[in-house]
């Protein structure tokens, strides 16, 4: 979109405001000020940005680079940085009423009205004829619920200035929050009458062709907006998305390859067709199309498509390919700007894989060159945090505070690394910070008050979430939180209160009576929560939870029969209910049916083979009565439906490793972190699989880069795990502390206690080799390497 300075400056006004200046720093503000002008209506908004904070360092009380700061910023779709340029801008300057006038609009976003009429007010006095003065005036009279004023203003503001797509656009949206769809077309296609293959009026028409399922007709549409706009990327990715919407993949892969073909020097084509192969499950087609494309183009546009190809195998799992990309990039790197961001990507995948040394090297190496870059600082704090060095994540998150003072990921990482140091009250400032710069964010509402409950005020965390729900007070998952709150501080009867309105505010949803019967029941009052949980399954006939509420509440109340019953009735009213069967496997289970129960579960799967439930149920049942075939064969039906099921995998790899197929267990593991390479216990467990073959040193330091990011872990498991590869490998002094930390966590753990005993054998220390090993003997039960300490105890006593 053609970017429009809200009011043109004369070259002329600019030359006199150079020639006016004094000299000094008047002078080269002014000289500033007028490249930064130039630039700014070239669209050159990088060098814009700079002369424009040249201005301000100059004389940072300046108003007018602050408003164009602003503009730049809502271009670039960094809104809450525009919001602070143009609030600054009127600070400085209560007559700039243009600055004034995009903070209406800000305003209007969140539904101020009396904060847009503020600042509407003089604006409007100055320009009573203006039309987005007009269309605001319009906008705020329908905040302010007098929807007859706005239509009629919009309306007049049709017949005077019909070329105009703002109104048709307000017009259209009106009606579609009415839930008058089909006058919303209506609406725009006036609108198109008027000024055909309008591109605003065209978008908004085919998005809503779509939402209303009228492909064709949107298809149609999105054509005559390319055909508008033919060099507007942008709308060719509209269409291969309708393509993709409707399942139509061989129009979804033609339009992007005519968007290759009309946008040769532009890489974004070839990356949106490697994320659309790899989107189909086809990543070995997307890393083919993006490497022949790379050996095909010119320099700039081949290094685009080499960071895409390294984050394409990223998420293809295909690590060691993106690091030896990125190593790739970096060597070749003639650009600082690339060589610095090809650096800070390594060291977020060296992160990732907990090889956090190497990853602090490469952070140390771009800050050296560049001590502002900001993904380098943000990465620097994280892995401060991991390693638990406050002082350092402090350090790192401050300085970014610097050029992001309202950024809400620094403010409340910020706040981890002050809880962290053990100043919880910077924490919480922090944190109410981001809630401030943020106040429709409700993550960063629940953020604050999971911290006050974990700081154990309860009082001020239901004030902050109250303060939130003036503000929205039908948000669902506020109000959840409030009655969580609420239930935590034992206030039965304002929590009582509070589920009543959300059901009767949310009479479709299920939640307010379900958790209605909970409290219900908690109170012993089994009647009204049997009540409430029947309203609950009404409103979601095929919800699992109000089902098995019912069920679980007569068997505790020693009413199998009613259980039975009720169950029975629903499979009458819906004889393919697959939930109901679950429920009924869980019913039989109870009573020690178990022959009916795998039949209720086999019958769940048939009616509803993709839902995983019943498949995991099932599979539970047979390996806790040790059938292992039989449950790995379950696991394979599920993957055999749902491929991607990682639960279903981590299950499998379970089961082959109790029947000791390693080989088995370590593809499965592979598979779900190629998946999801931060997988923690995938990870965890393929790392211990391969430290079992001693022999083999390439599978070891496989195995300890798996298990690297695991130094700082609470789980002792992991710790475990990292020891033992040390040990293996002949560095004891990294295997011990790790060790004692786990067998400190979980000293009744017989393996953690072989793995710490076998440290100190080796270290020569027989008194406590021998007391941990006699801690490591089982009479039942089995783990790997029990013959070992059985061995090595055995050789002590002698």
């Amino acid at each position: 979109m053609k970017f429009r300075l809200t009011r043109p400056v004369a070259a002329s006004v600019v030359m006199a405001a150079v020639l006016a200046a004094c000299g000094g720093a008047e002078e080269r503000k002014a000289e500033h000020l007028a490249r930064g002008l130039r630039y700014f209506e070239a669209q050159n908004f990088d060098k814009a940005k700079v002369e424009f904070k040249n201005v301000l360092q100059i004389d940072p009380k300046t108003a007018s680079p602050y408003f164009y700061l602003g503009q730049i910023e809502e271009e670039q779709k960094n809104w809450r940085q525009a919001f602070a340029y143009y609030q600054k801008a009127v600070e400085l300057d209560p007559n700039q009423r243009d600055a004034q006038l995009k903070l209406a609009k800000f305003y209007l976003m969140v539904k101020d009205a009396a904060k847009v009429a503020e600042l509407l007010g003089p604006v409007a006095e100055e320009r009573p004829q203006d039309l987005e003065v007009r269309l605001l005036k319009a906008a705020l009279s329908n905040l302010q619920g007098d929807e007859a004023s706005m239509l009629a203003q919009l309306e007049a503001i049709v017949a005077e200035a019909p070329a105009r797509p703002d109104p048709y656009l307000v017009l259209a949206l009106y009606r579609v929050q009415k839930g008058q769809p089909t006058e919303a077309l209506a609406v725009l296609e006036a609108g198109l009458k008027t000024q055909p293959n309008q591109p605003a009026l065209l978008a908004a028409l085919a998005r809503l062709q779509q939402q209303q399922g009228q492909a064709e007709a949107a298809e149609k549409t999105i054509a005559a907006l390319i055909a508008a706009e033919p060099d507007k990327l942008q709308h060719r990715v509209m269409l291969t998305e309708l393509y993709v919407k409707e399942r139509l993949w061989d129009k979804a892969e033609q339009a992007l390859r005519t968007a290759i073909r009309d946008f040769p020097e532009d890489p974004k084509p070839v990356v949106l067709l490697a994320q659309y192969f790899v989107g189909r499950g086809e990543g070995k087609r997307a890393v083919n199309e993006l490497t022949a494309a790379i050996k095909s183009s010119a320099t700039e546009k081949a290094t685009a498509l080499r960071f895409s190809l390294a984050s394409i195998h990223e998420r293809l799992g295909e690590n060691d390919r993106a690091e030896g990309v990125y190593r790739g990039l970096i060597d070749d790197g003639e650009s600082k700007p690339d060589r610095l961001k090809a650096t800070t990507l390594l060291a977020e995948l060296l992160a990732k894989q907990g090889r956090m040394d190497e990853a602090q090297d490469l952070v140390a190496e771009v800050l050296a060159e560049n001590p502002q870059d900001h993904p380098a600082l943000s990465l620097q704090g994280r892995l401060a945090l991991a390693r638990k060095d406050a002082q350092a994540a402090i350090a790192a998150f401050r300085a970014l505070l610097k050029d992001q003072p309202e950024a809400a990921d620094v403010l409340t990482r910020l706040a981890q690394a002050y809880l962290l140091d053990g100043k919880p009250a910077l924490a919480q400032e922090q944190l109410e910070k981001a809630v401030a710069a943020h106040p429709d964010e409700f993550r960063l509402h629940k953020q604050l008050v999971e911290f006050l409950v974990g700081q154990k005020n309860l009082s001020l965390a239901l004030d902050k979430i109250n303060a939130f729900l003036k503000a929205q007070p039908k948000h669902l998952d506020g109000l959840n939180l409030k009655a969580d709150l609420l239930l935590a501080s034992e206030q039965t009867e304002a929590l009582e209160g509070l589920l009543k309105q959300i059901s009767a505010d949310f009479p479709d949803k299920a939640v307010g009576p379900y958790r209605l019967g909970q409290l219900y029941q908690r109170q012993k009052q089994p009647a009204a929560a049997l009540a409430q949980y029947e309203e609950a399954l009404a409103r979601a006939a095929n919800d699992y939870e109000p089902l098995k509420a019912i069920v679980s509440l007569h068997l505790a109340e020693k009413q199998p029969d009613k259980a039975l019953a009720r169950i029975r009735k629903l499979l009458k009213d819906n004889p393919n209910h697959p939930t109901a069967y679950h429920v009924l496997a869980l019913y039989h289970f109870a009573q020690k049916q178990e022959a009916e129960a795998v039949k209720a579960l086999n019958r769940a799967i048939e009616i509803s083979p993709k839902w995983p439930p019943p498949y995991h149920t099932l599979a539970s049942y047979h390996e806790g009565k040790k059938e292992l075939k039989e449950a790995a064969a379950v696991y394979r039906r599920v993957l055999a439906v749902v491929p991607g099921q990682v639960a279903a995998r981590m299950g499998l790899a379970r089961v082959l490793e109790q029947e000791k197929d390693w080989k088995g267990a370590i593809a499965e593991y592979e598979a779900v972190l190629k998946q999801q390479p931060n997988h923690a216990l995938a990870a965890n467990n393929l790392a211990a699989l391969l430290s079992m073959d001693v022999d083999d040193r390439s599978r070891l330091e496989r195995a300890l880069k798996l298990a690297a990011r695991f130094e700082n872990a609470a789980e002792p498991a992991f710790l475990d795990t990292l020891g033992w590869i040390h040990y293996q490998l002949g560095d004891l002094t990294k295997a011990r502390p790790l060790l004692e930390k786990a067998v400190e966590r979980a000293p009744d753990a017989p393996i953690f206690q072989y793995h710490l005993g076998m440290v100190h054998l080796k270290e020569g220390d027989r008194a406590k080799a021998k007391e941990r090993l006699e801690k490591a003997m089982v009479e039942k039960g089995d783990y790997p390497g029990l013959d070992e300490a059985k061995q090595a105890l055995a050789s002590l006593s002698e």
